[in-house]
């Protein structure tokens, strides 16, 4: 052991032994880190040269990891979808799907939805409508535009949900989430893009209007969270956006084909319960343990997970580019995850 880390100790130690006889709130200590909860013995801990970082709850934990395997689960049903979309249009296979989830999530949180007032009917409508948007733009928008491109686009709400926040209902913005945000942009953006050239094209665009009302969806989550039971909030906005996207394919996408067969009904099937029953479930009870700003960056993970699902399961490979897309979105969330909480 070096002199300087024996130093180092033994001040750590002094430090901590000191905040124990005159302060209280230490929950806990070591020869590294020091856990303060107040702001005296923080300043005491940052003038001595030791950083000083807040320590996850149970909550938060649980929070991170409901929203990781939400994107997890996402990625996971990039192809299952695809297949799905050549059998069926895409307004069909939004309603069936989230009108199938409707009903099991009503039968599941049945409960929960006693004693509904206008309100939550209203805000539920509302939640339902920008899911609804994002969906029916994207898959529009995806058939004049790459699948890269599609994805990558999209994901313009990681940087739009705090900006939206701190716009329209005055929450402090925070520097980790602000640079953590560009950091998976870039990340993804290194996964995503095929260096084809090009400017923007109308895919492109609907594209970015797609990544809006996904930041909409997730700032109206957390929103009417407040004021209606989440679990009552996940069947109310699949029962609505289910019936938007039948109406929409009644109006627009009447006697266009439907091919019902096994694998067509195992994939629907399949997207119904996984991806929007459990998926969207997780999300919304994980985003009801953690602000939106932090929500975004562990969902925008989905595109990640559906990249290194083709390589697994579709042979695709590994390129450097692709190594270093993964190496950057690491370290936005070790950024976003570590990072000391200060007011931009």
């Amino acid at each position: 052991m070096s002199s300087l880390y024996q130093m180092r100790l033994n001040n750590d130690i002094r430090l901590s032994n000191m905040i124990h006889q005159n302060k209280e709130g230490v929950k806990s200590f070591s020869s590294v880190r020091v856990y303060a909860k107040i702001e005296p013995a923080c300043m005491l801990m940052q003038k001595s040269g030791i950083r000083v970082y807040e320590r996850m709850t149970k909550r938060e934990i649980l929070a991170d990891g409901l929203l990781l395997l939400t994107a997890l689960i996402w990625g996971c049903a990039f192809s299952v979808v695809k297949n799905a979309l050549d059998s069926f249009p895409p307004g069909a296979i939004i309603a069936m799907r989230y009108l199938i989830a409707a009903a099991i999530t009503g039968a599941l949180f049945r409960k929960r939805l006693r004693g509904l007032t206008r309100g939550d009917v209203a805000r539920g409508a509302l939640v339902g409508l920008a899911l609804f948007g994002a969906y029916i733009v994207q898959t529009i928008g995806l058939q004049y535009t790459t699948a890269g491109k599609n994805a990558f686009l999209t994901t313009i709400y990681v940087l739009l949900v705090p900006f939206g926040c701190a716009l329209l209902f005055h929450q402090k913005l925070q520097k980790g989430n602000l640079i953590a945000a560009a950091l998976m942009l870039v990340g993804i953006g290194l996964l995503s893009l095929d260096g084809q050239a090009g400017g923007l094209n109308v895919g492109d665009l609907l594209t970015l209007a797609c990544g809006f009302l996904f930041a909409a969806h997730i700032i109206a989550v957390e929103q009417c969270q407040k004021e209606t039971n989440p679990y009552a909030l996940i069947v109310l906005q699949f029962a609505f956006c289910g019936l938007y996207a039948a109406v929409y394919s009644l109006t627009f996408e009447r006697g266009m084909p439907m091919t019902f067969s096994l694998g067509s009904v195992g994939g629907l099937l399949y997207i119904a319960v996984f991806s929007t029953t459990i998926g969207m479930s997780l999300q919304n009870i994980g985003q009801s343990m953690a602000p939106a700003s932090h929500a975004v960056i562990l969902l925008s993970l989905e595109s990640v997970f559906g990249v290194l699902f083709s390589c697994l399961l579709l042979g695709e490979k590994v390129t450097p580019q692709m190594g270093v897309g993964f190496a950057v979105i690491f370290a936005a969330l070790l950024f976003s995850e570590l990072a000391p909480k200060k007011d931009a």
